[in-house]
């Protein structure tokens, strides 16, 4: 295998990015499909997800900031928690823990086994729970799951700043990929409930970050996130003729992630779900 100058780097460039994108608030994108973001505060930081761990994470969070680092999890797939045995403990929604530490193949099993840390210590947190890093900065958890049932929401009051995870994206949200899945408008009527409560929150932040298909969205998606959910319980969904969105298949047949379930997608605005075909 050839040598590299950095362990974040192969043959396709850096495997991360890092940009600001609000005063002590960095964007890491990994192969600009999942992004993980830091918060520096006045003591302390917050890394917000940690990609499926290739490369060596901490040393790139480390170039940012020297203040040592707490780890938190926006729910407990791999391409959010990969990354977590770089170091010795993380934070994550209610149910997390049993499959935070599942990859999605024996190949990223054996790397994440191999990582400092694989052993490392599970807190969970829930409604109202605040990260304080210091300095008056203070990261607040909020509990919003429908795409998983540990999904948590991360508001900045700092930097007025939503991190959704995958529970609010511009390139869909997926509603098929629980533990454990339910009818249709159960699931769909779970997310709008959550968005509501992002709704009731809004005066408190400017900008939403999801993680993946972008770094920040405005917070009107939320309204057409509502919307959307409403049109589906309503029956008036506006469905796609096939499932293609941003890195999605039109159809997930043979040879996809998905295992070849019947899925389709519905849009309203710049919201998007793909969810079980009934």
């Amino acid at each position: 295998m050839a040598e590299f100058r950095s362990p974040n780097m192969d043959q396709g460039g850096y495997m991360y990015g890092k940009f600001m994108i609000a005063p002590g608030v960095y964007a890491l994108p990994y192969r600009w499909g999942v992004f993980s973001y830091l918060v520096v505060g006045g003591e302390k930081a917050l890394l917000i997800d940690t990609a499926y761990g290739d490369g060596n994470l901490r040393q790139m969070v480390e170039e940012i900031t020297g203040k040592p680092v707490m780890v938190v999890n926006t729910h407990n797939h791999f391409d959010h928690t990969g990354g977590n045995p770089w170091w010795p403990e993380a934070y994550a929604g209610a149910g997390a823990e049993p499959g935070i530490k599942k990859a999605f193949s024996p190949e990223q099993q054996e790397a994440f086994n191999q990582k400092p840390y694989p052993d490392y210590t599970v807190h969970t947190v829930g409604d109202g729970y605040q990260f304080d890093l210091g300095g008056g900065r203070k990261v607040e958890v909020i509990e919003i799951p429908a795409h998983s049932e540990t999904s948590i929401a991360l508001l900045d009051h700092g930097s007025r700043t939503l991190f959704t995870g995958d529970e609010m994206e511009a390139g869909q949200v997926l509603l098929f990929v629980r533990e454990n899945n339910i009818p249709l408008r159960d699931v769909v009527g779970k997310h709008q409930a959550n968005m509501r409560k992002l709704k009731d929150r809004a005066g408190e932040y400017d900008r939403i970050c999801p993680a993946h298909n972008g770094p920040v969205l405005d917070p009107s998606y939320v309204d057409d996130f509502i919307a959307l959910s409403q049109s589906i319980l309503d029956g008036t969904a506006n469905v796609m003729p096939d499932t293609a969105g941003f890195g999605f298949p039109p159809a997930a047949g043979e040879g996809s992630p998905f295992g070849g379930r019947a899925l389709e997608r519905a849009q309203y605005g710049g919201a998007s779900f793909v969810y079980l075909k009934e």
